[in-house]
């Protein structure tokens, strides 16, 4: 396992992300101000270094006045459907069905398919029937707000009749690499918690 190398669909999903957010050409001259050992020409399954990764994040976020975490949450929130997409699965079961198989059976097959790749661990570690769920988040990589995004996103486009809402309950200080996130069913008096 190379732990310095990461999958290229986040980096093509980032690209994508900037540009739609800052338009093609802006989000072209952000990169070309970086020195990318790889041209910044990425491949959704080709591995890349995670600290060019790294810098690609910091410099869009940058460039977008965002802090670094919202950055990510967003980026998660605009990455998740067309993951969903690409994959070809279908989002008529339940979101939480869809959160628990994450990690036994898609990142799991990830593995498989490629020996040297280096997924999060994402596990549902607490559930309630359909009405709350505990999801942990820990990897080597700093992306718990991005997971975060992921996660609002996945409520979204595998949307039930009941409105949840997320907040993060990992305690504070926080670090990037691990995070709980709470799933509750939401009552129409409760404001977004997260």
């Amino acid at each position: 396992m190379t732990l310095n190398l990461m999958k290229g669909a986040l980096f093509v999903h980032m690209v994508e992300f900037a540009q739609k957010e800052l338009g093609a050409n802006e989000a072209e001259r952000v990169v070309s101000h970086l020195s990318l050992g790889t041209g910044a020409s990425y491949t959704s399954v080709g591995m890349y270094p995670v600290a060019e990764f790294m810098a690609l994040h910091a410099a869009f976020s940058n460039r977008m006045n965002m802090a670094p975490e919202e950055f990510s949450r967003r980026f998660g929130i605009h990455t998740l459907p067309a993951l969903v997409a690409g994959q070809g699965l279908s989002t008529s079961e339940h979101p939480f069905d869809f959160l628990e198989r994450i990690h036994g059976i898609i990142h799991r097959d990830v593995r498989k398919l490629y020996t040297n790749s280096n997924p999060p661990d994402i596990e549902v570690i607490a559930r309630d029937g359909e009405r709350s769920l505990t999801l942990r988040y820990a990897s080597r990589r700093p992306l718990a707000a991005f997971c975060g995004g992921m996660l609002e996103a996945t409520l979204e486009t595998f949307k039930r009749s009941v409105n949840y809402g997320v907040e993060r309950i990992d305690p504070e200080p926080r670090i990037e690499t691990y995070a709980e996130f709470r799933v509750f069913e939401r009552l129409k008096s409760d404001a977004y918690a997260g």
